[in-house]
C-alpha cells in the first residue's frame, strides 16, 4: 500500500519549478503551547484528563508549475512535546500514551506529504489531507491536527459553485504518528466501535449569485459501517452598515450501510444556527432535534462539522433536544485584538436505553477570552483561555461525565514566505 502512494509523487515532482511554484509558495511554522485540564465531578477512573505540552506545526505549500496542468507538492511536519504529564491522568488527545501503562511520550513527530495538481480551477490531492466539511473534518482542537489519507479533488470551474470530493482510506489521530483504520466512535455504548476500509463524500456549495444564498449537499458513505446525506441553505441578509443576520438550516440523515458492523444507525438531524452581527456584538442561537433510535454518527478520534461547538460535552445523542445560546464582543475599539465569548447549551429527552434510561438530560456553560498581539515585535502572538463546566444526569457508566475543563493556548506563528 506504501507503494501505492509513493509512485504518484515520484511521477508528478519530475516537472521542473517553475516561476509559480515558487513564486505562489507558502512557507510558516506555528508553536503551540497547550494546558489541557479536563477535572472530573465524580468517580472515573482517571481523576482528570491532563497535561501540559508544546507543539510544532510546520507547513510548506508550493504554488503549481506552468502549464496546462500545473504541478505541486505540500508538506506538514508535526512535533509535540511533554512539559508535564503523569499517567495517573487520562490522555487529552495530544500525546501519545501507552495501552498497557498510560505513561505518556516524551515526545513525537511525523511528516506528511501531498502531491497536488491543477488544471484551470479544479485541484487534486492525494497524500496527506486535512478534510473541512460538514461531513466530516480533519480536527485542529488539538496540539497537533489529525490528518487523514487518500484522494481529493475540488472544482471551482463553474461560477458560484464549489463542488469537492474525497476518497479516504485511513487516519491518523491528533496523538499518533500512524495511520489506522477509520472507526465509528462508540462513545456512551450507542455504537459498536467498528472500523472500515474505506468511505468516500461528495459534494459542494452554490452561491446564488446578486443573492446571499448558499445552498450546500453532501452525501458521506463509510463502508459496512454508516452513510450520512446533508441538504443545506445559508442565508445572509445586510440589515445596515453595522448590523448582518445570518441564518443556517441543515438536515441530516444517517442510517447503516452494508453489513452494518456497528449496529443500527438511525438519525435524522434537524440543525439550525442563527447570528446577529451588530457593532462589536454578535448574539448566536442554534438548535438542534435529534430523530430517529440512535445517536448521530460520527468517526472516532475527531469533530463533527456542526455549528454547535461544545467542547467537553457533544449533545449528539438520540432523540435529544438540544439548545445553545452564545453571546461574543469585540474589544477592536478599546483594546485591539481582544475577543471574549460564552455559551450555553442545554440538551433534554436524551434516550439512552442502553446506559437505563430515556429522559436524560445534560448542560454546559462556556467562556473564552483570546487576544492576539497587534503590534511589536510579539505581533501575531495568540493568547486563549478557555472554561467549561459540564453536568448531566446520566449514570456513571457514560463515557461523557460532569467535569470543569479548562484550556489555555499561547501560539505564535513565523511566515517565511
Amino acid at each position: 500500500m506504501k507503494k501505492l502512494w509513493i509512485t504518484p509523487l515520484l511521477l508528478c515532482t519530475a516537472p521542473a519549478f517553475a516561476n509559480n511554484f515558487i513564486d505562489q509558495s507558502k512557507v510558516e511554522l506555528t508553536a503551540r503551547n497547550f494546558y489541557f485540564d479536563r477535572d472530573f465531578k465524580v468517580e472515573n477512573r482517571y481523576p482528570a484528563l491532563r497535561d501540559w505540552t508544546q507543539g510544532f506545526i510546520f507547513k510548506a505549500q508550493s504554488g503549481f508549475t506552468d502549464g496546462t496542468i500545473g504541478f505541486g507538492l505540500d508538506l506538514l511536519a508535526t512535533a509535540g512535546f511533554k512539559l508535564d504529564a503523569d499517567a495517573k491522568y487520562g490522555g487529552t488527545g495530544n500525546l501519545i500514551r501507552s495501552l498497557e501503562t498510560n505513561e505518556p511520550a516524551d515526545q513525537y513527530g511525523e511528516v506528511g506529504v501531498t502531491l497536488k495538481a491543477k488544471v484551470s480551477e479544479t485541484e487534486v490531492r492525494i497524500g496527506t489531507l486535512q478534510p473541512m466539511t460538514p461531513v466530516l473534518v480533519g480536527s485542529p482542537a488539538r496540539l497537533l491536527p489529525q490528518t487523514y489519507r487518500g484522494v481529493a479533488v475540488q472544482s471551482k470551474d463553474i461560477q458560484g459553485l464549489d463542488l469537492q470530493a474525497s476518497y479516504i482510506d485511513e487516519v491518523n489521530q491528533r496523538d499518533s504518528t500512524n495511520y489506522e483504520a477509520i472507526k465509528i466512535s462508540g462513545v456512551n455504548g450507542r455504537y459498536i466501535s467498528e472500523e472500515t476500509d474505506y468511505l468516500y463524500y461528495l459534494g459542494g456549495h452554490y452561491d446564488l449569485t446578486h443573492n446571499p444564498l448558499r445552498l450546500t449537499a453532501f452525501h458521506m458513505d463509510v463502508n459496512d459501517l454508516y452513510r450520512q446525506s446533508l441538504l443545506g441553505i445559508t442565508y445572509k441578509y445586510p440589515i445596515s452598515n453595522q448590523s448582518t443576520f445570518t441564518t443556517q438550516l441543515r438536515y441530516y440523515i444517517s442510517d447503516e450501510d452494508g453489513t452494518a458492523k456497528a449496529g443500527l444507525v438511525d438519525n435524522n438531524l434537524l440543525h439550525s444556527h442563527s447570528e446577529l452581527q451588530h457593532q462589536n456584538h454578535k448574539f448566536i442561537f442554534s438548535t438542534f432535534h435529534h430523530f430517529g433510535d440512535t445517536a448521530f454518527p460520527y468517526l472516532t478520534g475527531g469533530e463533527t462539522g456542526l455549528a454547535i461547538d461544545t467542547w467537553t460535552g457533544e449533545f449528539l445523542n438520540a432523540k435529544e433536544r438540544v439548545y445553545s445560546l452564545r453571546y461574543e464582543y469585540d474589544f477592536k475599539d478599546y483594546i485591539p485584538g481582544l475577543r471574549f465569548m460564552t455559551r450555553y447549551t442545554h440538551g433534554s429527552n436524551i434516550y439512552a436505553p442502553q446506559l437505563g434510561g430515556t429522559d436524560f438530560s445534560e448542560d454546559e456553560l462556556d467562556f473564552d477570552l483570546a487576544y492576539i498581539v497587534q503590534n511589536g515585535p510579539l505581533k501575531n502572538l495568540g493568547l486563549r483561555a478557555r472554561y467549561a463546566i459540564y453536568d448531566n444526569d446520566m449514570p456513571i457508566t457514560a463515557n461523557i461525565k460532569p467535569a470543569n475543563e479548562t484550556r489555555i493556548n499561547i501560539d505564535y506563528t513565523w511566515k517565511f514566505k
